[in-house]
């Protein structure tokens, strides 16, 4: 699916809504799909349109799991549109969550801290498996780590399907890191942890926060079923590209929570350890499907510091 324009975009709204739109304009673009915001009637939405349908599907399972501490927008619509799909939702004020300043997120970390255990506790006793989930709530892998450690494979079926030759042509340092994390995370993965919903990219203009709050939380794409620790483990990743995030407050707090609730997560730094090798490794993975070798060099750099760290 090519990338959609403010023109398009107009045009299929104008012959899909009984009311003409108004103030269309594109808000938000990431790897899979492109985000506008338009007007009918006084009410502001916002339409996606993207080539993975089951993304959006996906969306609308997870606003089933809503709440004051989640805020999740609900699916309106879901369809086909200009060589690819669409999705319908109100529109979410704020600002992405990894743009905020640093007093902004002093202040918005209890509220972060609140979604990631309404993740944690969410019900998800109707569901099944672990790992990426589909509509209908179920995932395929049987096991934490038949997940985690299906890192590995390059099949057909996915979205990056390639990767794996041009990660040999193109880097043989980070060929080498990849093997090197491989073996590390076939020693610390676990099946003994707890099942929990995970977002598992919260940081790509996928959190909104307004007056020091979140006030959205959306893209549920990448979203899995496996150990909560996923999440923090994202946030500890990725911090040295967002200094502005203080990410060790966001444990602290965390951990505060924790305490309170009556919780000790058992073996954590095996597990963290386990998620920063899978997030490593999925995103050298990634970058060398897009060819991107600086960020890839720093991935597998920023990997082996922490799990280097732990021992």
């Amino acid at each position: 699916m090519t990338p959609v324009t403010n023109e398009q975009a107009y045009a299929f709204l104008q012959s899909h809504l009984p009311t003409p739109p108004q103030a269309v304009a594109l808000i938000g673009a990431g790897a899979w799909s492109r985000c506008f915001s338009y007007r009918v009637g006084g009410v502001e939405y916002a339409i996606r349109f993207g080539a993975h349908v089951e993304d959006f599907y996906k969306d609308r399972r997870a606003a089933a799991y809503a709440s004051p501490d989640l805020p999740i927008p609900q699916v309106l619509d879901i369809g086909e549109a200009l060589g690819g799909y669409y999705a319908i939702a109100p529109r979410a004020y704020g600002v992405p969550l990894e743009t905020v300043d640093a007093e902004t997120w002093r202040v918005v970390t209890p509220w972060l801290a609140a979604a990631l255990e309404a993740l944690r506790t969410a019900d998800i006793a109707a569901t099944s498996g672990l790992g990426s989930w589909d509509a209908q709530g179920r995932a395929a892998a049987s096991s934490w780590s038949q997940h985690l450690l299906a890192v590995a494979e390059d099949t057909p079926d996915l979205r990056i399907h390639g990767w794996r030759r041009k990660l040999e042509a193109g880097s043989p340092g980070g060929s080498a890191a990849f093997a090197w994390g491989f073996a590390r995370l076939q020693q610390v993965v676990s099946d003994a942890i707890p099942r929990s919903l995970l977002h598992c990219d919260l940081i790509n203009r996928n959190v909104l926060v307004d007056a020091g709050r979140i006030a959205a939380v959306f893209d549920w794409g990448c979203a899995r079923y496996g150990d909560h620790l996923y999440d923090l483990a994202w946030f500890e990743f990725w911090a040295p590209w967002h200094p502005n995030l203080d990410v060790a407050l966001l444990r602290t707090e965390l951990e505060r929570r924790w305490r309170q609730a009556g919780y000790t997560p058992a073996a954590l730094p095996e597990r963290l350890a386990a998620c920063y090798l899978h997030i490593g490794l999925d995103h050298l993975a990634y970058n060398a499907h897009r060819g991107d070798w600086e960020t890839l060099a720093a991935t597998a750099a920023r990997m082996r510091k922490l799990v280097e760290a732990i021992g």
